[in-house]
C-alpha cells in the first residue's frame, strides 16, 4: 500500500515537472530563431528587393530567410501570406489600393501618403497585415525620352510634350494602351494631345525598338534600369495622371508581433531607396545582368545595415 501511495506521488510529481518544462518552453517560444518566408513575384526590382530584407534580418537577428521567387503577381504573394505558406512579401500600395482594397482614385487620394495609409490601415483591419513604410521609389508607367534631347527642347513635365508628341513615335506597353481607365486613351483626355503614331508591342521589345530608332519616346515603368543604361529621363507626370505605385514589404501581423527586431528592421529602410536610386539597382541586375543577392548586399553593406 505505502509503495504504491509513493510510486503514484512520485509519477504525479515527474508529470508536474513535464509539465512545468513545456509551458516554460511555450512562454520563451517567441525568443527563438525562425525561418521567415519572403515572396516576390519574378522580377528584379522585386527580387533585389527582397534580398535586402533577407541580407538585414539575417545580419541584425538570429532568425533566417528564405526568399521564395517567381511568383508571379503581389496577389498570389498575398494569398500565400493569408495562408501562412509566406510571412512576408513583396508589393505597391497602388495594387492593393486599386485591386485587393478596391479603392477609387480621386483627386483627394491621389497624394501617396494617402494612398498609404488607407492602405495601411484597411490591410491591418481586413487581412491582419503589415505594411511597412515605403521604400521611397516610385513604380508607375511614364513616358521617357532621350535626355539629351529633353535638355536641348527644355521639357521636363509631360504638358511640355505638348508641342513635340504630335511629330513623334511612342512605343507602349500594349497592356498600358487599353488599360481600363488608367490608359493611353485616359492619358490622352488628361493631357490634351495626342502622339503621331502610338506603336503598341511587348514591353520587353521597347527599349530595342528606341536603340534601333524607330521610336522617339517609350512608355516604360519608371524605375526600369534600361532608362540609366539609355540615358532616357522620365517626364514628371505633373497632371498627377498616374496613382502612386510606392514600393513596400507587407508583412504578417503575428510576424511584427511576436519579433520586434524584423519589424526594426523593416521600419528602418523607410525612405531609402529614392526613383534614381531604384533605377541603378535595377540596371545592375537587368542590364549588367548581376545576380540580385549579390546586388543587394551590396547596397545593403554600403548602407551600413549589415554592420554588427
Amino acid at each position: 500500500m505505502k509503495k504504491t501511495m509513493k510510486n503514484r506521488l512520485l509519477t504525479l510529481l515527474l508529470a508536474l515537472a513535464l509539465l512545468g518544462s513545456l509551458l516554460a518552453g511555450c512562454s520563451g517560444s517567441t525568443d527563438k530563431a525562425i525561418t521567415i518566408k519572403i515572396g516576390s513575384q519574378g522580377y528584379a526590382e522585386v527580387e533585389i528587393l527582397a534580398e535586402i530584407f533577407k541580407a538585414v534580418v539575417e545580419a541584425k537577428t538570429d532568425h533566417n530567410v528564405e526568399h521564395v521567387r517567381s511568383l508571379g503577381s503581389a496577389m498570389a504573394g498575398f494569398q500565400s501570406t493569408k495562408s501562412n505558406d509566406l510571412q512576408a512579401f513583396t508589393g505597391f500600395t497602388g495594387t492593393f489600393f486599386l485591386g485587393l482594397l478596391e479603392q477609387t482614385m480621386t483627386e483627394e487620394n491621389r497624394d501617396p501618403r494617402t494612398v498609404y495609409k488607407i492602405t495601411r490601415d484597411l490591410m491591418d483591419e481586413q487581412h491582419d497585415m503589415y505594411c511597412a513604410e515605403p521604400w521611397g521609389y516610385n513604380n508607375t508607367y511614364g513616358i521617357a525620352v532621350a535626355r539629351q534631347w529633353a535638355e536641348e527642347n527644355d521639357v521636363s513635365t509631360q504638358s511640355d510634350m505638348a508641342a513635340f508628341a504630335p511629330e513623334m513615335k511612342l512605343a507602349v506597353d500594349q497592356t498600358w494602351l487599353n488599360y481600363p481607365g488608367q490608359g493611353y486613351n485616359e492619358y490622352v483626355a488628361t493631357y490634351g494631345f495626342e502622339y503621331k503614331e502610338v506603336i503598341p508591342m511587348d514591353l520587353g521589345l521597347i527599349y530595342q525598338a528606341y536603340a534601333n530608332d524607330e521610336v522617339d519616346a517609350v512608355n516604360c515603368y519608371t524605375t526600369d534600369g534600361q532608362l540609366v543604361a539609355m540615358d532616357l529621363v522620365v517626364l514628371e507626370d505633373d497632371k498627377n495622371f498616374n496613382p502612386p505605385y510606392n514600393g513596400i514589404l507587407v508583412l504578417r501581423n503575428d510576424i511584427v508581433t511576436q519579433y520586434p527586431e524584423v519589424k526594426a528592421v523593416v521600419d528602418a529602410f523607410a525612405g531609402q531607396i529614392d526613383t534614381a536610386t531604384m533605377q541603378e539597382l535595377n540596371r545592375q541586375v537587368s542590364v549588367d545582368k548581376e545576380d540580385p543577392a549579390a546586388v543587394a548586399q551590396r547596397f545593403a553593406r554600403d548602407k551600413g545595415w549589415l554592420d554588427a
